[in-house]
């Protein structure tokens, strides 16, 4: 027969009896019984002695109730049950209680953190001797990487971010003409301009604003490229046939950024001084003479050394740190998005570093 509710008050516990069969029409009904006594008294006790059988319903109804109980902080127990009864409540309770998060010591997580750095640290030190090792002393025993490989990675790196820092350089020159202007042009100092655009350029703004488009398009790239690799295990499949990664994609890539880097920061330099020449020429009335011969005239050979050596160097951060990023993925897409974004952060927080270094330097020697 269907299960009947009787409330009863025993000893300040208000008591829920069960008679019948717990079956899905009766549960609906337990369940608001149930959130009404828990709304109003914080200890109810359900008494299951009357009940017969409970089907899967009931049985995920009885738990259900328990569950209210705990979200509430009242206190609702069950007794009576038959064996039946018992046993399946046991196994709807056991499978509804989410395990318990192990607890975590501050101490254990810097740990965590120090061997994940360490271990970080490694592995990129270990890219690095192998590059080298691919790089520059294997050719010298006849193994080369795959033929047209560094072309083509040459044409992505290079030549379709041409039109992009070319776009970058010239808003620069620009901007740093204009704000040079507002102040030299109060002591009649408008030549000096090309002084500023020019060098900046090319010590500075050249080379850093060139790596730093180049490690969002494609430093990215890179990483995310090879980590769809590792996610497709295309890098395995490389093992297995014998053929060494970093030989195959890493040292293509070093080389081509190698040779479009340094390229990207003359042609980016170019650009910079003639977004000044433009505004020297169309907005401060100098003649295109004066300002193109000031320009050399303050440009030095050691200028032009220093903005090309930082280019190098931002180079092979920028290859380095995404094929590092790339190869060790983890996680599957997620992982891709994942390593994509900390090779860009970690390349451009390098370059800056990198950057920093080179100015110091420079200064003091």
């Amino acid at each position: 027969m269907p299960v009947e509710l009787r409330e009863d008050e025993r000893d300040g516990v208000c008591v829920l009896e069960l008679r019948g069969t717990l079956d899905a029409s009766a549960s609906s009904v337990l369940l608001k019984v149930v959130a009404r006594l828990l709304r109003r008294t914080p200890r109810v006790r359900l008494d299951l002695r009357q009940v017969h059988s409970a089907d899967s319903v009931g049985v995920a109804a009885l738990a259900e109730c328990l569950a209210q109980a705990r979200r509430r902080n009242a206190t609702l127990s069950a007794e009576g049950a038959n064996g039946q009864v018992r046993e399946a409540l046991a196994r709807a309770a056991v499978a509804q209680r989410a395990p318990a998060a192990p607890r975590v010591s501050r101490l254990e997580r810097i740990g965590d953190a120090m061997l994940s750095v360490g271990a970080g640290a490694r592995d990129f030190l270990q890219l690095l001797a192998d590059t080298a090792y691919w790089g520059l002393l294997a050719p010298f025993r006849r193994r080369f990487p795959p033929p047209g490989a560094t072309t083509t990675q040459a044409i992505r790196i290079g030549v379709d971010a041409l039109p992009i820092v070319a776009l970058i350089a010239l808003l620069l020159g620009l901007i740093m003409a204009f704000q040079a202007a507002y102040q030299l042009r109060q002591f009649g100092a408008n030549i000096f301009v090309a002084n500023l655009v020019g060098v900046s350029m090319v010590r500075e703004l050249g080379p850093l604003m060139s790596a730093i488009i180049v490690a969002g398009r494609s430093g990215s790239a890179i990483a995310a490229e090879l980590g769809t690799m590792v996610v497709g295990e295309e890098i395995d499949a490389l093992r297995t046939m014998g053929i060494n990664e970093v030989r195959f994609l890493v040292v293509p890539r070093v080389y081509a950024i190698t040779v479009t880097q340094p390229s990207l920061t003359l042609y980016a330099n170019a650009v910079g001084v003639l977004g000044g020449f433009l505004i020297a020429v169309l907005y401060l009335d100098l003649s295109a003479t004066a300002y193109l011969n000031q320009t050399v005239s303050a440009l030095t050979l050691n200028d032009l050394i220093t903005g090309l050596s930082k280019s190098m160097v931002f180079a092979w951060i920028i290859v380095l740190i995404g094929c590092h990023c790339g190869l060790r993925i983890t996680g599957g897409a997620e992982g891709v998005g994942r390593a994509t974004t900390t090779s860009v952060v970690a390349s451009i927080f390098a370059i800056i570093v990198a950057d920093s270094v080179f100015t110091t330097l420079s200064t003091v020697l």
